[in-house]
Order: structure tokens, then sequence, then C-alpha cells
């Protein structure tokens, strides 16, 4: 994400709050960043903090859940 956004190391650690070797510590697997950490980042960057968390959902298909729920009502009828 730094990448994309043209972000030096220095400068994401300047809009972090934090030094630029935890910056670069992060990004060679050294240490892990918390959650607060990974929002911030996505928030600097403009990406959909909501979008990307529950991204991991598979998409939900409206129609077919709606018929499955009448097919278990009659198959309890």
């Amino acid at each position: 994400m730094r990448l994309e956004m043209g972000l030096s190391q220095q400068g994401l650690a300047k809009k972090l709050g934090v030094d630029q070797s935890t910056i670069s510590n992060w990004e060679s697997g050294r240490t892990d960043l918390t959650h607060v950490q990974m929002f911030e980042i996505m928030l600097i960057c403009g990406k959909d903090i909501f979008a990307a968390y529950l991204g991991f959902l598979p998409e939900r298909d409206d129609t077919s859940s709606q018929e499955e729920q009448k097919d278990s009502v009659k198959k309890q009828d």
C-alpha cells in the first residue's frame, strides 16, 4: 500500500508517528503490526477499511438464500 501511494518508509513513519525503522521491521516481517496500526495505514492510504476487513466473507446471493429459507420452512410443515 505504501508504495502504491508513493510514500517512502520515512514519509509513512512520519504520518503514523513512528520511527522509520518500525516501518522497515513491519515490511521485513521482523515485527507485527497491531490491528490499530493496520487501520491507520489503510486510512492514510485511502483504503476502504470495512471492505478490506469484511472482504474475507463470501458474497451472499440474497435470492438463493430466500429460496433456501422457503424450502426449509416447507420441510418443517
